[in-house]
């Protein structure tokens, strides 16, 4: 299974915290640089390592996924998936490097095979056999059938960049973006500076800083008091306060993450009876009403409904005697409920809140609910021993294509299949959908997976989450993304920033 290994390298190479943010930088007010604010640390910017030079604008993808979930191309002119082991594309003829090289079928041939030599996580997620260059052209040869290698080269993991430039990719990677790094302090802060020859047009912004803090709530204040222009991940709670306050404003989208909980099929308590009488308990409305303050829907399956390939279902209504019926059917009453155990953490913090609110419902259902929070979500979930069911949230579509949850969380090889849900017809439907290459047939199929795993309950979806971003009022020509990765384009601006 070529994704086996994906989330656990993503995760210990990627994603490293620390306890600390640092105060922003500053500007002069006859300059025009953005001041970024986002939660997570790294100790490397290599693009193999992490998406913060294509947030920040330093780098750029073959190709990028439009508000609407479709892949289209960027770098890259056009594309042909010729047969399903087989893509062809062409490389736009006028884009440079921002140290001048122009960008060719050569140039994105060395990024994509050092990225795949460097980085475990992106040879997990690209089974690449053979990179041909000839001039613009770049034919890609997959290991095995492969017709998503168009959206995982959206991925901002495989970002292209000069891989001859004389600078260390750890800390000053050279892209073709609109801003180029110029000072990177590991773990703290980030400057760039704009790239006056970016083939898309002339940036608006002389540049761009980004500094880091964990703590959503002192992004807010960094935000409200002037020290940063833009934070992401903002709160729910703190939303409406930016909204209110004269000098900030919010951008927000339906987005691509889904709030669920996932059913451990390995453990005998967790019948189909049970996860259907859990499924009953929750009131997907009121969650997204109450605990996420209207900033999530109610979902209806796995994928934002939004997207048009997604077949329309009904949000499922709380049915608090139809899960008390079944409970009782299977043995169960007031004085003798069944008792579970379900993990949550505070990384997402609405997922405890909405644990709690998850075990005051199911009591009446005659299902005891003892909830742990751990610090380790990943670490706790790999022993199925110690847990019957748990809160996750999963970006599940980030790149316009089902094949990625499908593959992680639904196939038996998943690698983030964490309640180790196997069901023979829905692997070989899955199977059968990594050869699919036709769009139209690889949407129906999606459609006919999701059905056919939703009769077997591996997991609820309770929410889509949206994307909300924090903005000083003076930035301009911005909008947050389903997805939360493109943050910085060539259009943004700062307004009377003289």
């Amino acid at each position: 299974m070529r994704l086996k290994y994906a989330f656990a390298v993503l995760t210990t190479t990627t994603l490293l915290l620390a306890s600390c943010g640092t105060e922003s930088g500053s500007r002069t007010a006859d300059e025009k640089v953005l001041d970024i604010e986002m939660p997570l640390k790294t100790t490397s910017i290599a693009p193999y390592e992490t998406d913060v030079p294509v947030r920040a604008g330093a780098l750029e993808s073959l190709f990028k996924v439009s508000k609407e979930g479709e892949v289209k191309p960027w770098l890259a002119k056009d594309f042909k998936q010729v047969s399903p082991e087989k893509l062809e594309l062409t490389v736009k003829d006028h884009v440079t490097f921002q140290n001048g090289e122009k960008l060719t079928g050569q140039k994105v041939k060395e990024s994509i095979e050092q990225a795949l030599k460097e980085s475990d996580f992106v040879k997990s997620t690209l089974p690449i056999k053979d990179i041909q260059a000839d001039g613009q052209k770049v034919t890609i040869t997959t290991k095995e059938a492969y017709p998503e290698l168009a959206s995982e080269l959206a991925n901002p993991f495989v970002a292209i960049f000069d891989a001859d430039a004389k600078t260390d990719i750890n800390a000053k990677p050279v892209g073709t973006g609109p801003y180029q790094i110029k000072d990177y302090q590991r773990s703290q802060k980030i400057t760039l500076k704009r790239n006056d020859d970016y083939w898309h047009g002339k940036p608006k912004l002389e540049g761009v800083t980004v500094t880091y803090q964990e703590d959503g709530n002192a992004r807010v204040s960094h935000l409200q008091s002037g020290e940063v222009d833009l934070i992401t991940d903002v709160p729910v709670n703190r939303v409406k306060q930016l909204e209110e306050n004269d000098d900030t404003k919010v951008s927000r989208v339906s987005g691509y993450r889904t709030q669920m909980m996932i059913y451990n099929q390995d453990s005998n308590k967790m019948t189909h009876d049970v996860r259907e009488a859990l499924d009953k308990v929750i009131d997907r409305k009121g969650l997204a009403k109450d605990v996420s303050n209207g900033y999530a829907k109610p979902a209806t399956g796995p994928f934002n409904d939004h997207l048009d390939f997604i077949a329309d279902h009904k949000v499922k209504t709380q049915d608090i005697a139809g899960a008390k019926k079944l409970m009782e059917d299977a043995g169960y009453s007031a004085a003798h409920p069944l008792k579970i155990q379900l993990v949550t953490y505070e990384g997402r913090p609405e997922l405890p809140k909405m644990a709690q609110v998850i075990q005051s419902d199911a009591k009446k259902a005659h299902i005891d609910i003892e909830i742990r929070s751990v610090d380790d979500i990943e670490g706790y979930l790999a022993d199925r021993s110690q847990w019957d069911a748990t809160m996750y949230s999963f970006g599940t579509i980030p790149r316009g294509d089902t094949g990625y949850f499908f593959n992680q969380a639904l196939h038996e090889e998943g690698s983030i299949n964490k309640g180790a849900y196997h069901n023979k017809a829905v692997t070989q439907m899955i199977d059968t959908l990594n050869h699919t290459v036709d769009k139209a047939q690889r949407e129906a199929l999606s459609n006919q997976i999701i059905n056919q795993a939703a009769q077997d309950i591996p997991a609820s979806y309770i929410t889509y989450n949206d994307t909300v971003d924090g903005l000083n009022k003076d930035v301009t020509n911005f909008k947050a993304t389903p997805e939360g990765i493109y943050l910085v384009d060539d259009k943004v601006d700062i307004q009377d920033a003289n």
